[in-house]
């Protein structure tokens, strides 16, 4: 069975605003601001196939940690989304948690998985 982990980044959005008529009136996402997500303790986030977090420090998580680490084409300018992702048209703006959220709901987010 595959291996498999969640690497949390963020992305800047910017939302513009009409002031006159209180209505947004664009969002613009910015791919090329992508960075790994940090808890407040600065450890990176990163979860498992069942949404429990691991410490970031441990296999395979390193290993994802350096996949999931966002490149482009020419670093010093960052244009559009990382080289080693899915086209951003494959993106997916979200997706249903619920059945993580009750599994995770029992479980500490830094026990070990049973092996």
């Amino acid at each position: 069975m595959a291996t498999k982990r969640w690497v949390r980044c963020v992305m800047p959005v910017m939302v513009e605003v009409d002031c006159d008529d209180d209505e947004i009136t664009r969002v613009v996402t910015l791919p090329e601001e992508i960075r790994e997500d940090r808890d407040d303790r600065l450890h990176f986030l990163i979860y498992d196939e069942a949404f429990v977090r691991r410490h970031s420090d441990d296999q395979p998580q390193v290993h994802a940690f350096c996949v999931a680490e966002p490149r482009w084409d020419h670093p010093r300018f960052r244009v559009g989304s990382p080289v080693n992702w899915p086209k951003t048209i494959e993106w997916e703006e979200g997706f249903d948690l619920t059945e993580a959220d009750d599994a995770y709901a029992e479980i500490h987010p830094y026990d070990e998985p049973s092996r």
